[in-house]
């Protein structure tokens, strides 16, 4: 494992192309369809089964599943720092808090610290790959807190999903809601920025969906920053590609990856879904390392 002053810590959730540095953790979701836990399941039969109707859930990952990973940092690393998604979404941060304690009783001059974002999914990999290339560089634990807490503030993600079926089965959306939606054909682009989400636009066609992205694109990111982007999709992959170009024509863009959420993402927002995160650049972050 790489030898770093400050390792990171993320769960399965987080949107990470598939090349990850060894001094970033990956903590796992478990995936449980027909009550069978499939933790490797295939990005495809993951969709094909939910297009079948077929019901699948995840299992938040344990204090355990945390303490075992900041164990296995401990000897690579002078400090741990475990980014999670918001409370409220999921029980990760309770479960990363417990390992944290558990982890400081064991090694009292080492401190895993557990840092609750405001995003998810795209955004959270966005949060965390600015904070990884800042530990590769072997910035100090303080630097690399400030570093978070500035991105946390700033990442926003935009998307649409092909429907709100999945996401009402989560309990975030009331199946009214998305019942009444569905029926109409409409989808709703939303904006996700600290920690609350927002309707910033109805469309009832894919090439709708891409124009109101590229909207928000053009009218919420400041043209003369520099960002990096992060375009992400479930089992939506060509119009993943479609919005690239259009943003990538729109934005001053520094660096940019698309990735294909994990199924433990794609089980709570179904096949189809679409859209993009946003980072801007300071004039001090360290180049982007290759994705």
């Amino acid at each position: 494992m790489t030898s770093r002053r400050v390792a990171l810590v993320v769960d399965s959730g987080a949107a990470l192309a598939e090349q990850i540095d060894a001094g970033l953790a990956v903590v796992p979701y478990h995936i449980v369809v027909g009550g069978v836990t499939l933790d490797n399941l295939p990005d495809g039969e993951l969709y094909t089964r939910l297009r079948r109707g077929e019901r699948a859930t995840t299992s938040t990952p344990s204090p355990g599943d945390y303490l075992r990973a900041f164990r296995a940092l401990a000897t690579h690393s002078e400090s741990i720092i475990c980014l999670t998604i918001p409370a409220r979404w999921s029980g990760t941060h309770d479960s990363a808090l417990i390992a944290a304690r558990l982890f400081a009783a064991e090694h009292h001059q080492l401190a895993a610290e557990v840092v609750e974002t405001p995003t998810a999914a795209a955004g959270y990999g966005l949060v965390a790959r600015i904070a990884d290339v800042m530990c590769d560089r072997g910035a100090p634990c303080e630097d690399v807190m400030t570093r978070i807490r500035v991105a946390c503030d700033q990442v926003r993600m935009y998307g649409a999903l092909a429907s709100l079926e999945h996401v009402a089965r989560s309990g975030r959306v009331p199946a009214l809601v998305a019942g009444v939606s569905d029926a109409l054909h409409v989808r709703a682009v939303f904006e996700m920025h600290g920690g609350g989400t927002s309707r910033v636009a109805l469309a009832r066609t894919d090439g709708g969906v891409l124009r109101a992205l590229e909207r928000a694109a053009r009218e919420r990111l400041d043209p003369a920053v520099r960002h990096r982007l992060t375009f992400f999709h479930a089992d939506a992959a060509e119009a993943a590609d479609r919005l690239r170009e259009r943003l990538l024509a729109a934005c001053q863009v520094d660096h940019h990856e698309t990735v294909a959420l994990a199924p433990v993402v794609g089980i709570h927002i179904g096949p189809g879904a679409v859209g993009f995160a946003a980072l801007p650049l300071r004039d001090d972050d360290p180049p982007a390392k290759a994705a």
